[in-house]
């Protein structure tokens, strides 16, 4: 099947701009996604909105489940390339910290050049967790896990004496807080505090994120409910 194009005129003097209908489809998409969640949206939709026959959906993507991976990891693989470059920096480094580790971790989402997408990628993954629980960990595995071991394995090396299953607890508690942190900060908050947070400062997110979890990393391994019951059979 031959991919369709659109030719856009940016001005009278320059030559069209085409773009080609995946892109449009994409495009559209990451809109419709983001606004109303992967329920909310429906493939005629996004056809209509890329100016789009439906049917080239399933021809690009397979299907809706498949533009939506396309989707999510288009605003996650930014982030994940520069906690990759970070963590590959980290490997060689004779004294390693866990706030080092944790860092690179969570500063891609808030500080780095490709932080814009951290919202996206919380819109996407909230509404898609709250909807298709099945979905959304599959998405998890393919898109997470590599950099996620990697994560894992250079906490290892600075905390021999936690183990692998509550290193992945702890982990699971981070990814929780950083979606938090990611939304628009509550007036409660502000009210706790009465006014001393500045929720236009990443920085100082990120500094009191990385403490947080750093802490708790570090925290005294006290096993896991599961390996004391079967220690005692």
């Amino acid at each position: 099947m031959p991919k369709k194009t659109q030719s856009i005129s940016k001005s009278p003097s320059s030559p069209p701009l085409v773009v080609d209908t995946q892109t449009r489809l994409m495009e559209a998409a990451k809109a419709l996604f983001v606004r109303k969640g992967f329920a909310g949206v429906s493939i005629r939709e996004i056809a209509k909105e890329a100016n789009a026959n439906s049917a080239l959906i399933s021809y690009y993507f397979g299907d809706k489940e498949g533009l939506f991976k396309s989707v999510l990891e288009s605003f996650i693989q930014p982030l994940n390339a520069t906690r990759l470059t970070q963590f590959t920096l980290l490997e060689s480094k004779a004294k390693l910290t866990v706030e080092d580790v944790v860092r690179a971790w969570v500063t891609p989402m808030f500080l780095s050049a490709s932080s814009t997408s951290a919202s996206p990628v919380v819109s996407l993954s909230l509404s898609l967790s709250a909807e298709y629980d099945k979905l959304s960990e599959q998405i998890i595995v393919e898109l997470y896990d590599d950099m996620n071991e990697q994560f894992l394995r250079l906490l290892e090396r600075c905390l021999p004496n936690v183990s692998r299953t509550t290193l992945v607890w702890r982990l699971y508690f981070l990814v929780g807080a950083a979606l938090t942190a990611s939304r628009p900060r509550a007036k409660s908050v502000l009210k706790l505090t009465q006014g001393m947070i500045d929720h236009q400062n990443p920085q100082e997110l990120v500094h009191q994120m990385v403490k947080f979890a750093s802490a708790g990393f570090m925290a005294l391994d006290v096993g896991t409910t599961t390996a004391k019951k079967r220690a005692k059979k």
